[in-house]
């Protein structure tokens, strides 16, 4: 009884003593103006305030509503860490300043009836005075090389919100193309969301960005784990993208797939889609 109250108090910890709760955040992939790199619980400020925004929830919720601090936490320690440990999720960082923008996965990895494994594709750039700088697009690219040479995918999907025709002309860019719609009632705010399905195979892909695709016979070029950087064209404009200004630095889909650019310039503007609820 009395060591309990003779005990020598244990000493403070020093402010610069390292904390074991941080892990450092290991590059994935690098591109040419965003690179991808694992999560780690330091993070989640980020996360918890991209996700309390309702500018980037309506383009990336599917009932259009922003998180709480509860519902972000979750979300981010049961879905998002897990996932990164797992290999299938990123942080999005700045190339150049290493600052974190953004998150991006592939994850619902289903095997199809001909056969095929596919992947849905999410992706939210979180810093919006960033918008409009190719984060969004190089950051796909990237993803899309992890989906095909990594883990083996034969095509990645994606769903975006059909009033946001920026987001759709960025993902036409990289190349993916429209396969379906669907409409979903949100019944909260009483309006019909449409949702735009987009699809790429790997084939489509590495046609595109030949200077990306692995060399399978060449066991140099996987030196140290590193691959080819993406292209820096986003590849031939056609007449359903955007202008050459019309940047997807913004796109934010989350939970089901990212936003994409409607077909028809009238259209009002889309949101990105998260991972549904």
């Amino acid at each position: 009884m009395l060591r309990r109250f003779f005990r020598r108090p244990e000493p403070e910890p020093s402010p610069n003593a390292p904390d074991d709760r941080v892990r450092p955040a290991i590059l994935v992939r690098e591109g040419e103006v965003a690179d991808l790199r694992t999560h780690t619980p330091a993070n989640l400020a980020a996360f918890q305030r991209w996700y309390a925004d309702r500018e980037i929830a309506e383009l990336l919720r599917h009932d259009l509503e922003p998180l709480n601090a509860v519902q972000s936490r979750g979300y981010f320690e049961t879905f998002i860490l897990p996932l990164s440990n797992r290999g299938v999720c990123y942080a999005i960082h700045d190339h150049e300043t290493g600052e974190l923008v953004g998150t991006t996965a592939i994850t619902d990895i289903t095997t199809t009836k001909d056969g095929s494994i596919s992947g849905l594709f999410r992706i939210v750039i979180g810093e919006k005075d960033l918008w409009g700088r190719g984060l969004g697009t190089d950051a796909t690219k990237l993803v899309l090389q992890e989906a095909f040479d990594d883990h083996d995918l034969d095509e990645v999907r994606l769903e975006v919100f059909r009033h946001n025709p920026r987001a759709i002309a960025a993902y036409r860019r990289v190349g993916f193309r429209v396969t379906g719609e669907h409409v979903e009632w949100i019944s909260r705010r009483r309006v019909e969301l449409h949702v735009l399905e987009m699809t790429i195979s790997a084939d489509e892909f590495w046609e595109r960005y030949p200077d990306t695709e692995p060399d399978w016979d060449d066991d140099s070029d996987d030196v140290d784990g590193e691959t080819a950087e993406a292209e820096d064209t986003y590849g031939p404009e056609t007449a359903d993208t955007a202008d050459e200004n019309t940047r997807d630095d913004d796109l934010t889909a989350e939970g089901d797939v990212p936003a994409v650019e409607a077909e028809n310039d009238s259209l009002p503007e889309q949101a990105h889609v998260p991972p549904k609820d």
